[in-house]
């Protein structure tokens, strides 16, 4: 295995397919097959062979798409694997090149992308390139072949490959790169062979030609036009294999994805009331959901004209910090309610300089951002998501901030149309989950206040929810109950602890619950203590608490 230098676009790839793998290796060695079911199926064909029985590969595939459906998405996810891998193999092998590479597009991107494995621990890792660049771009662009013959070197287009070469010491000696296109004439991928070889030193050579250097087993005449010819007539067979397994892929991903919403959206409307909680939970769903490397979610303070957020600390604790509105990609998003979406290379943005500075002070280099607003059910912003650094599929290395300022290969990706749809969505959960759990905070901050007043009263109070739980007691409402102020009674029901010699207080605090008795007072009532046997004489007074728009509305009592 060779480095990640090895798979830059119109270098010759270096990465063979691991047979015992099913990560995505759409690049090959031709001397070497992913071993599976397909990959069987193809390996003995010949040239005559192979137009005999690609009518019946292109009728499995539309078995397999009936039946998309009915597959799980790890098994579908190994079929579409070992298609690709195999088809690049078998390419190769037709046209006796020693490395094949298919490079397929996305149109939403507009870039060139392959999946390789990489390194003696088989990581998958993603390679993207704008479809523009490099003679695999200009194939795409143009929609021609190039036919690149021996010595490849004397190219005024091989400038990277000799540099490549001199890190990974792989030498191009030809190449040819061919479109494949649809019936429209639409490009669906770019197919790039590398070094011809002599027909002696196929697939099927005998051991003692395999162990020549490439030099020796390179075919001098390069690619020839029977070759384009031939490419050209197996062309639309791979061009639908290639297309069908794109768009399979593209509807499992897109399945995926909405799990993945559905999943995120549950997970916030079962989170708690807290807002502490609330805010942990939406950033780490919205960074799952996204695969982004970082998250955060601001909420908006009109009063301050700021915009504020809790992120967790090493030491476990939560720390608060604010910015003012118009300030930063979410200050701004807080300012205007738009969507900014910063694909890679954000450095590369204007007005970059100050996240260059922030990123060198702290270790890190931010690549990609989205950051969108959240609403409440009334339209009202309220804060806003931001999304750091789209990270790709695959294994990578950890960032060592050494690096900076260059780009990790793990972050070198944009949140497209797709993320933000889906995250619209999240945002819709996310503000009722941010709303309620401000009220919630509200209503803690208005019980605080009640148990403030409580506490300064010389008289005994208790107030309570409308289901007569305790919220708070005052020092002297336990001291007539002969309790002490360590004792903790909020929660308790209220008819459980107040007990009167004579009085009926359990019909009286129903009436004051129910709201048909909103004012009651009992002079000289005995109460009877929880604890000990000194009694209190006490005039009781029971009062309902309502909503001041709507009496009906009964929140608890005052006792």
């Amino acid at each position: 295995m060779t480095s990640l230098s090895s798979h830059l676009p119109d270098q010759p790839q270096t990465i063979t397919l691991n047979a015992k793998s099913s990560n995505l290796a759409v690049t090959s060695n031709h001397a070497l097959a992913t071993k599976g079911k397909f990959s069987s199926f193809l390996a003995p064909l010949t040239q005559e062979k192979f137009k005999e029985v690609v009518h019946e590969v292109e009728h499995k595939l539309k078995i397999v798409n009936q039946t998309l459906s009915m597959l799980d998405m790890q098994g579908f996810d190994t079929i579409l694997e070992e298609m690709l891998n195999s088809i690049t193999a078998k390419t190769g092998e037709l046209l006796n090149a020693d490395r094949t590479t298919i490079y397929l597009l996305d149109e939403e991107k507009n870039e060139l992308y392959t999946t390789v494995t990489e390194g003696s621990g088989g990581r998958t890792i993603e390679i993207r390139f704008p479809a523009t660049q490099g003679i695999a771009g200009e194939v795409a662009t143009f929609k021609r072949p190039v036919n690149i013959p021996y010595d490849f070197f004397n190219d005024p287009r091989s400038t990277q490959a000799k540099i490549q070469f001199s890190k990974t010491g792989y030498r191009t000696y030809t190449m040819l790169t061919m479109p494949l296109l649809n019936d429209e004439g639409d490009l669906v991928a770019v197919v790039q062979l590398i070094n011809k070889l002599q027909p002696r030193c196929g697939s099927y050579a005998a051991q003692s030609v395999r162990t020549l250097s490439l030099d020796e087993r390179i075919a001098l005449e390069g690619f020839t036009v029977q070759d384009e010819e031939l490419f050209r007539e197996f062309a639309p067979s791979i061009r639908l294999i290639l297309e069908s397994s794109r768009s399979f892929y593209i509807a499992t991903q897109k399945q995926r994805a909405a799990n993945a919403l559905i999943k995120a959206t549950q997970s916030l409307s079962q989170s708690s009331l807290d807002l502490d909680d609330t805010l942990k939970r939406v950033m780490d769903e919205a960074k799952a959901l996204m695969n982004a490397d970082r998250s955060t979610l601001w909420l908006i303070d009109r009063d301050r004209h700021e915009i504020w957020t809790r992120i967790p600390t090493a030491e476990g604790t939560m720390k608060e910090l604010r910015l003012p509105i118009g300030v930063g990609f979410a200050g701004q998003v807080a300012a205007s309610g738009e969507v900014i979406n910063i694909s890679f290379d954000l450095y590369e943005q204007e007005g970059a300089e100050t996240a260059k500075k922030t990123d060198q002070a702290n270790g890190y280099r931010t690549c990609s951002l989205l950051c969108m607003p959240v609403r409440n059910a009334d339209g009202e912003l309220i804060g806003v998501t931001q999304l750091v650094n789209k990270t790709k599929q695959g294994d990578f290395p950890p960032y060592d901030p050494q690096d900076f300022p260059q780009a990790p290969e793990r972050w070198r990706a944009s949140f497209n149309r797709s993320d933000q749809e889906f995250m619209e969505t999240f945002n819709i959960q996310a503000g009722v989950a941010l709303q309620n759990a401000r009220l919630f905070e509200t209503v803690k901050q208005q019980e605080q206040m009640q148990r403030d007043i409580l506490r300064s009263l010389t008289n005994g109070v208790i107030s309570t929810d409308r289901d007569g739980n305790i919220i708070a007691a005052n020092e002297s409402a336990k001291k007539l109950l002969g309790l002490s102020e360590e004792d903790a009674i909020e929660g308790y029901p209220i008819t459980q602890l107040i007990k009167l010699e004579k009085g009926s207080f359990y019909n009286w605090f129903n009436q004051a619950i129910t709201a048909r008795n909103r004012e009651q007072y009992y002079p000289d009532q005995t109460l009877q203590p929880i604890r000990g046997e000194e009694q209190h004489s006490i005039n009781l007074s029971i009062n309902t608490i309502a909503d001041a728009n709507d009496s009906h509305r009964v929140s608890g009592a005052l006792i």
